[in-house]
């Protein structure tokens, strides 16, 4: 078998590595983001988790009622519409090597359109710092549904190949939601074609985003690994 010279393994870890920090520049966090995880005694971290697979999770029905709301104003802590992202899946003997991120996200009875983007975060040791999984540890932004409800739940799991023995993985999870006004971009894109400016006018109108990490303790998990898990990181070893 042909054998890489060593710059050539060294450049592709380089290459990791930056493509990690760039990943990371990109997520707009919230404070407290870079605070490190309190591990077990006895636990060694291992480095650069490569996903093996990724898919989305099966879509929770609408939480609560589906009713629409009396105004389109809302509070994004309202307890009555939850708005959470939680570890519901973390290496068991089904699902082993999977860190699965589980999402409640609030509508407010408007037409605007509620989207995600997850993305797989893990801890390194050596930079004392948490990264973004390259690959497929961001998913694309995905439509959670529509507006007109009070919650809906979501989620995406990751799966990793196993980390060398004796080492683990440290992983979280970190989600970006946009609430998007798609009635009013196709408006404005209707406009700008007549004023032959259509491709400026296309860009989705954003009315609110806001991003979270993981957390634990979270009531009413839908599709958890066993049932109602909620964590803010997983080990997976």
């Amino acid at each position: 078998m042909r054998r890489l010279a060593a710059p050539t393994v060294l450049l592709a870890c380089v290459a990791s590595l930056f493509a990690a920090g760039t990943a990371n520049a990109k997520l707009r966090l919230p404070a407290g983001a870079d605070k490190p995880p309190e591990l077990p005694a006895g636990v060694v971290v291992a480095e650069l988790p490569p996903v093996d697979s990724a898919h989305g999770q099966r879509p929770g029905g609408p939480v609560l009622t589906t009713a629409r709301a009396s105004g389109k104003r809302f509070v994004l802590e309202d307890p009555n519409r939850p708005l959470w992202a939680t570890v519901n899946i973390c290496d068991t003997a089904s699902s082993p090597n999977a860190l699965g991120v589980r999402i409640s996200v609030p509508g407010n009875g408007s037409d605007e359109r509620i989207w995600a983007r997850y993305t797989a975060q893990w801890w390194s040791s050596s930079a004392q710092e948490w990264k973004t999984v390259g690959g497929s540890g961001v998913t694309d932004w995905v439509r959670v549904g529509n507006a007109d409800m009070s919650a809906r739940q979501a989620g995406w799991t990751f799966r990793f190949v196993q980390p060398p023995r004796g080492t683990t993985y440290v992983m979280r999870g970190v989600v970006e939601f946009e609430w998007r006004d798609e009635v009013r971009s196709a408006r404005r894109a209707r406009k700008a074609h007549r004023a032959r400016r259509a491709h400026r006018a296309q860009r989705v109108a954003v009315v609110r985003q806001r991003t979270l990490l993981t957390e634990t303790g979270v009531q009413g998990v839908q599709g958890g690994d066993p049932a109602g898990t909620s964590k803010a990181m997983c080990l997976i070893w």
